[in-house]
């Protein structure tokens, strides 16, 4: 995770779906913030984006990556998927939830599109998505990205090749998957003309087991 953020999160822009994924972010991340007593520029400390970044995306002007998502998550001592999840939620021990074909959450970034399967559900020990991998090129990301947690990437089509500041690049074909520790740099691009799909798993340090 850079140690600040700049004013170039993605513009707010898609489908119906992607357009709902950043109206419940916007609303959540204000709710969490003044809940927590914080300003903006208390926060834009804690995380490391600029409070006028943090501003619009509470407006729903602006679509972070998510790795902004995981550090504006860390900086409100949440999990990620309390960002997204309705604000009223029954306290059941016995939970289940189904996310249909294509009705995920959209939310997409200029290297990713990704679809959050499961968003209903808060205080999840992982984060599901399936991901839509755009970017063709190692230059499509200005460094490699860095946060808190786990993660997982299982190829469902095409080619991936994933980056990271310790190992030497890795080509994956489908059917194949890379777990390795998130605060590793790590980019993923595909590595054919088509854009690649990949169930990605993520966990993050404040999800306790």
């Amino acid at each position: 995770m850079p140690p600040s953020m700049p004013d170039t999160l993605a513009p707010s822009h898609g489908s119906a779906n992607a357009n709902a994924t950043t109206d419940v972010l916007a609303h959540k991340l204000r709710l969490l913030r003044r809940n927590a007593g914080l300003t903006l520029q208390q926060l834009s400390q804690r995380c490391g984006i600029s409070a006028s970044a943090l501003s619009k995306v509470e407006h729903g002007q602006l679509s972070p990556t998510y790795e902004k998502i995981a550090a504006l998550a860390r900086g409100l001592e949440v999990d990620v998927g309390e960002l997204f999840s309705p604000v009223q939620q029954p306290a059941l021990r016995a939970r289940r939830s189904v996310t249909r074909a294509g009705d995920g959450l959209a939310h997409r970034t200029p290297q990713y599109a990704y679809e959050l399967l499961h968003a209903d559900l808060a205080d999840k020990r992982f984060i599901p998505l399936l991901t839509t991998i755009k970017a063709h090129e190692r230059s499509a990301f200005p460094q490699l990205l860095s946060h808190d947690g786990e993660e997982m990437v299982y190829v469902l089509r095409g080619k991936v090749v994933v980056h990271t500041d310790c190992y030497a690049p890795l080509e994956l074909a489908a059917g194949d998957s890379c777990y390795f520790d998130s605060a590793m740099g790590h980019a993923c691009i595909s590595g054919s003309d088509e854009d690649a799909q990949v169930l990605w798993i993520c966990s993050h340090t404040t999800i306790q087991p």
